[in-house]
């Protein structure tokens, strides 16, 4: 009788542990410090049966902060990082404005987030660069797989839930970024001095 208690609580302290464990690994780690390069970069989103969408990313990177645009976005939103463990926030016109669902910004967001890992077990090649894969199952069914190169993501697919947004890095030059590249955008809050390394 015991024995069977003794089970039965095993089991049931088993179950409670394991949406504990599903959570953690779901856990974002601090990126690997940006490679100082431009990246440009070709997207596409595709919500449904409906006509694909498609445009041209500029990606400016280095050490601790990432800024991007994309070509002809009527909001001029601008993409901005700021720190190694920080999330990506979508500025327009000096406010934090999140993406709407199944849009090219939203594959943008989830493009530039941090990772689960830092994907050592799988490399691939993009745009002439060693990277490593990333997979990772989000919430509502999506799939999200990257390649990084030095903390860029240089290839992204995201799928699921009648969703498809890819990108993938046309032109990567490293060097090629100046100061004002990498200047916040208007409205950027100041990152907390704990999520920056020195640069």
């Amino acid at each position: 009788m015991r024995f069977a208690v003794v089970s039965l609580l095993v089991a049931g302290l088993t179950s409670l542990a394991q949406p504990a464990k599903a959570e953690a690994d779901t856990r974002l780690v601090p990126r690997e410090p940006y490679a100082r390069a431009h990246v440009q970069m070709m997207v596409r989103a595709q919500r449904g049966n409906q006509p694909a969408v498609m445009a041209d990313v500029d990606v400016w990177a280095e050490g601790t902060r990432l800024r991007a645009l994309v070509a002809g976005d009527a909001e001029r939103a601008q993409y901005w990082v700021d720190g190694l463990a920080a999330a990506p926030l979508r500025l327009v016109k000096g406010q934090i404005v999140p993406a709407r669902a199944k849009t090219i910004a939203r594959g943008l967001e989830l493009a530039l987030r941090a990772a689960p890992d830092l994907g050592n077990r799988q490399n691939d090649r993009i745009a002439g660069r060693p990277c490593k894969i990333v997979v990772e199952n989000l919430k509502g069914g999506y799939t999200l797989r990257r390649c990084f190169w030095r903390g860029l993501p240089l290839s992204v697919e995201l799928s699921g839930n009648k969703f498809e947004f890819n990108a993938a890095a046309t032109i990567v030059e490293e060097g090629r970024i100046s100061v004002a590249d990498l200047q916040p955008p208007a409205g950027a809050p100041a990152a907390p001095t704990t999520m920056n390394a020195a640069r």
